[in-house]
């Protein structure tokens, strides 16, 4: 990624604070990984006085989704209004910006979106706003991943960084890409995803989910980190551990949890969630 670009920023303090994360160490929170998902940075913010960004030639896309208030996308000057349940695309390497209008506060979530393939269906030549349901959903997904991350960035060890980032991934996945307009390879591996998590203890080895996607083990690997960023089986275990805690806090008894998992020893089962977490299952509560 290029790193010469012009930007410029025009934000009144806000009675709500902004809240982000981003791919840099330098970054407050951070999260380096967030490259392989191909997101440089998102955030939340509420701003309720002037907000105003502009760049020139930025080497990613910013990707707006408004819950409240309203904004306009702007370039020279060409406008396009922006409302609650709409979302506005700045493609990267242009001249473009986007500001606040109006006098409600303008609750918003968004994202800088790596100039790649995974990204090439926002790039018209021009800035567009598309309409959508989600918004509420980003938000959330981008708030408790910022809150994650900056509880691994202040040394916590049993936080669910990547679980967050991975519904944040999806989220945006679902935004801009209808179901019905998903490559079938895609389309496979969601449907699969979807499957391990209603059925966590079914043999999920990977000559198994090969068999499951169609596809041979280099390609399902590849497919894989290129989704989610990790081998097929760690994200099985994350699936795996992540039900386990939920399961735990909601109430269930541990061997219980570990039997739903496909454990056939509870020891077992406490070794991984353990080495997971750091903590033992029975801490849980």
């Amino acid at each position: 990624m290029a790193t010469i670009y012009y930007e410029r920023f025009d934000h009144a303090p806000a009675h709500e604070p902004a809240r982000l994360v981003g791919a840099h160490v330098f970054h407050d929170a951070s999260c380096p990984v967030m490259y392989k998902f191909g997101v440089f940075m998102c955030g939340v913010a509420c701003p309720d006085g002037a907000s105003d960004a502009e760049r020139v030639d930025a080497p990613f896309h910013v990707l707006i989704v408004l819950l409240s208030g309203s904004a306009e996308l702007y370039d020279g000057e060409d406008r396009w209004q922006l409302g609650a349940g709409q979302f506005g695309v700045l493609p990267a390497r242009g001249h473009y910006g986007f500001r606040r209008t109006g006098d409600a506060p303008m609750r918003h979530v968004w994202f800088l979106l790596n100039d790649e393939a995974r990204w090439r269906l926002l790039d018209r030549g021009r800035p567009w706003v598309g309409t959508t349901l989600l918004g509420p959903h980003l938000y959330d997904a981008v708030s408790l991943f910022q809150r994650e991350a900056q509880r691994y960035n202040e040394g916590v060890h049993d936080t669910l960084v990547l679980q967050t980032l991975e519904i944040v991934s999806r989220q945006l996945e679902r935004l801009l890409v209808p179901p019905g307009q998903r490559p079938e390879r895609e389309q496979r591996l969601l449907s699969l995803i979807d499957e391990i998590h209603r059925q966590p203890a079914a043999d999920w080895s990977v000559p198994q989910l090969c068999r499951q996607i169609g596809l041979g083990t280099t390609q399902l690997n590849r497919l894989f980190l290129q989704h989610y960023g990790r081998a097929p089986a760690q994200l099985v275990f994350e699936i795996r551990m992540q039900l386990a805690r939920k399961w735990l806090l909601n109430g269930q008894r541990v061997s219980d949890v570990a039997a739903a998992l496909g454990y056939r020893e509870l020891a077992s089962f406490s070794r991984c969630f353990n080495r997971h977490f750091g903590c033992a299952p029975s801490r849980i509560t």
